[in-house]
């Protein structure tokens, strides 16, 4: 037999829970066991990670009148049938998937939170009702529940209706949908067609937007360069804006991690789409943001410190295990440290200023355009504005791809470190094109193209990431002992730790050889040709 499910009903009247005592206490013994009033807290990630995936997660925070308790429950539910999944005393709102001590919950959060943090998105008061159809034998046939509700800081005196929510118990099938006749027949009370939880985000004015550090580019064919430019930077700077607050407040690790992506994105526009702006703007905009990116660097450091420590800890022997704890707390006091200069930064005049003089070129549509150059050099400082944005950024594009080829085939088992840095800086900058601009290419072919190129750069970034980190470890250590932080035993595993690390950095060193050759094997070059549809174009200033 098919299972049924809760069923809800709109409540537009308050006198609307008074016809539904009178209506069913004529056919059924019907008693009222308790008001309640909560707050329910309804929580996902920044990025709507929960709602995307059809959950609706929620911490209860009740007080009954009968028992004056309150406790804390934290609840997730199916969004499309409003079944419970998981239902688990929790003293205070779960931020992180590792708060919930339920390890099969803790996994289902794992995998849809990954390191993202629970925030609060809405708060309703909710005042409950809850009815009993008992039988003879004081067995619950049906479980009725009245809600009504407040949002807490709504946008307006607006309100969701309240709800009579109709609960089946296995077995009373034949009651519950004799109940479910009476309501709809006599009472006539609507069927609800939305989730409570996208009523109030309606109300609220929130859109759950997985996009929201994210570039949406919707550049037009007929755009020139400064006007595509223009937009995409609008983008990154909204990515930058929207992202501040969450950096600031440490919520989670991603919001200084979308910061930082949208800050390397500009200067990559900056440096690779040339002759746009006049020269004293970009060497003021390049510095800033070079500044920009260097000032949120060690705290970004720490973070993937932090967030990598556990495998630090699982990689070593279990005896060393242990001892590499003060090197934990050593990281979380300069943690602090550097995110509190951080916001210093982000306070200062020099920072503002920044803002405010880039929310300005932003804004004026046609600045570079409108300049009035005197001299020939200061014409050719933007003789790419008024061009097509299509040809501009094919032509830079296809350089970039010229470039990778040649770097990365001069790399040999004998080239430093610092050659695959520099051919990890290229890929990357020709990603960031590429999906600026994808608009003026074949969508299909160019993102299974793009996921050849990621296999090159997770080969990358990962060599790139232990060159640092074992640089670091060293001076960490030696940071440690000058500080009084380390003893002996600390000191061996973190030696420890670093020999671990440079095993994996020489694997990573030879696989290098076999992703590059797999991105230039002839069909994947063939395919790019053609995805970036190469042309012999002219009129372009590099």
């Amino acid at each position: 037999m098919k299972s049924l499910h809760n069923a809800q009903f709109v409540l537009a009247q308050q006198t609307d829970s008074d016809a539904i005592f009178t209506l069913l206490q004529q056919e059924f013994a019907l008693y009222e066991t308790d008001h309640t009033r909560l707050k329910r807290h309804y929580l996902d990630s920044f990025d709507w990670r929960m709602y995307r995936r059809n959950y609706v997660c929620t911490w209860h925070e009740t007080a009954s009148k009968r028992t004056k308790s309150r406790d804390g429950i934290f609840f997730i539910h199916d969004k499309k049938t409003g079944s419970s999944i998981c239902e688990l005393p929790l003293n205070s709102v779960p931020r992180f998937s590792k708060d919930v001590n339920h390890q099969t919950y803790r996994k289902l959060l794992d995998d849809v939170l990954g390191i993202r943090a629970l925030m609060t998105v809405a708060v309703l008061t909710v005042k409950r009702k809850q009815l009993l159809i008992l039988n003879e034998e004081h067995k619950t046939l049906v479980l009725l529940q009245v809600e009504h509700y407040a949002i807490q800081k709504p946008s307006d005196s607006k309100q969701p209706a309240g709800r009579l929510i109709v609960c089946p118990v296995r077995g009373y099938e034949k009651v519950f949908k004799r109940v479910m006749q009476l309501i709809t027949g006599q009472l006539k009370l609507p069927r609800v067609h939305e989730t409570l939880l996208d009523e109030v985000l309606a109300i609220t004015g929130q859109a759950p937007d997985s996009g929201k550090s994210a570039v949406n580019c919707g550049l037009k064919r007929s755009f020139n360069t400064w006007e595509a430019e223009r937009i995409l930077l609008q983008q990154l700077f909204g990515v930058m804006q929207i992202n501040e607050p969450g950096l600031r407040e440490a919520i989670d690790t991603e919001f200084l991690h979308d910061y930082r992506v949208a800050v390397r994105r500009v200067r990559s526009m900056l440096g690779q789409i040339k002759h746009v702006l006049p020269d004293n703007l970009l060497t003021y905009f390049k510095r800033e943001f070079s500044w920009l990116g260097s000032v949120t660097t060690p705290t970004r450091d720490l973070d993937m410190y932090l967030l990598k420590f556990d495998g630090y800890v699982q990689s070593l022997p279990k005896e060393l295990q242990q001892h590499l704890e003060k090197f934990r707390l050593f990281l979380q006091r300069h943690w602090k440290i550097e995110h509190a200069r951080l916001c210093r930064v982000l306070d200062s005049k020099r920072y503002r200023k920044l803002a405010g003089e880039w929310q300005k070129l932003l804004t004026n549509v046609d600045m570079p355009l409108l300049e009035e150059p005197s001299q020939q050099g200061q014409a050719q400082e933007i003789v790419n504005a008024a061009k097509p944005a299509s040809i501009v950024a094919r032509q830079r594009i296809w350089k970039l791809y010229k470039r990778i080829l040649k770097e990365g085939g001069s790399i040999t088992p004998q080239s430093h470190d610092e050659d695959l840095h520099e051919l990890r800086k290229s890929c990357k900058k020709f990603r960031y094109l590429i999906e600026f601009f994808q608009a003026y290419y074949s969508g299909k072919s160019i993102k299974k193209l793009l996921k050849t190129l990621k296999q090159l750069q997770d080969n990358l970034g990962d060599f790139q990431d232990l060159c640092v980190q074992i640089g670091q470890l060293n001076g960490f250590a030696e940071q440690m002992q000058q500080e009084g932080l380390a003893d002996t035993r600390t000191i061996m595993a973190m030696g420890v730790l670093v020999e671990k690390l440079n095993e994996r950095k020489m694997a990573l060193r030879a696989e290098f050889g076999r992703r590059f050759e797999s991105f230039t094997q002839p069909e994947n070059k063939a395919a790019f040709v053609e995805a970036l549809q190469v042309q012999q174009l002219e009129g372009v200033t590099e």
